[in-house]
């Protein structure tokens, strides 16, 4: 196994957040760039975090490994589909990549797509889109060197999409965002207080636009909330962790984290190759 390397360069990874009329349907921009000097051999590992993504690459081709995948050569463009476990990347060369992270319904919403087929994919966008579309805002993202103007080309995406559908968000949008806003730490009847349908209908619709059910989006979510927790440390209170993320014992804690990682929590926490080791943990900005 290929042991990450620590880079004396910069390596940029930056967020910012949509305007106020998207924000419903999507969490981020993000763009990820190696700087002048090329990676070798770089290995980036992502827990599962709930989010569906539009990625596009103007960098060298790198490779996913996933339970399905033990070796994928990742699309140029592609849609990104719910993701249940720990995933890495391997990166040789120029990195520079740019994608829109979506609300866990705002893919679906915006667009249509089955997401419930997608999940531990990434679908090349011209199976999705028009080749002329995916050409135009690829190019135009290879060109433009700013993070912020990549983010407002991202935006401009979107915003083609959405002023032509008109979307709006139903209740499978709100039940979603409210198990993202609680980081998952929350039971399906709360959710059904709100949902005006038969509980039935409710999971069968949320499975077809989060790609999983409400109970396992809502453990994915709250997997996702803790790894951000001890992203980046070294030493972590696990007794304080799975307290707070309120698991019934520690028996329970370490078996939902060997399911969606493949390893105990201070396993993860020694061997684990997230981003944040590479660059500082970064903030939204705002693109106005």
């Amino acid at each position: 196994m290929s042991k990450l390397r620590v880079y004396s360069f910069p390596m940029i990874y930056q967020k910012f957040h949509p305007c106020k009329i998207l924000e419903p349907f999507i969490e981020c921009y993000f763009v990820w760039q190696s700087g002048d000097q090329p990676v070798i051999d770089l290995v980036v590992e992502s827990p599962p975090n709930g989010f569906c993504s539009i990625v596009f690459n103007a960098g060298d081709l790198y490779f996913l490994q996933n339970k399905k995948y033990d070796k994928l050569e990742v699309p140029v463009a592609f849609v990104s589909g719910q993701s249940i476990y720990s995933y890495k990347l391997f990166l040789n060369g120029n990195i520079s990549i740019a994608g829109i992270v979506f609300k866990p319904a705002g893919l679906a919403t915006i667009y249509d797509l089955p997401i419930h087929e997608y999940t531990e994919e990434r679908i090349d966008l011209k199976n999705l889109f028009p080749h002329s579309l995916v050409d135009k805002y690829s190019s135009t993202l290879a060109t433009e060197q700013e993070p912020k103007q990549k983010a407002q080309v991202l935006e401009d995406f979107v915003m083609k999409q959405f002023e032509a559908a008109k979307p709006e968000p139903d209740y499978i949008d709100h039940a979603a965002n409210l198990i993202v806003e609680k980081n998952g730490l929350l039971h399906v009847n709360e959710l059904m207080e709100t949902v005006y349908m038969s509980r039935r209908n409710f999971e069968r619709r949320f499975l077809k636009k989060v790609g999983l059910s409400p109970k396992y989006y809502a453990r994915i979510r709250r997997i996702s909330y803790l790894t951000n927790m001890i992203a980046g440390k070294k030493k972590v209170d696990w007794a304080k962790i799975f307290s707070e993320c309120e698991y019934y014992d520690q028996s329970h804690f370490i078996k939902d984290f060997l399911e969606f990682t493949g390893r105990t929590p201070q396993q993860y926490l020694e061997e684990n190759k997230e981003l944040v080791h590479l660059v500082d943990k970064p903030k939204e900005q705002p693109l106005d």
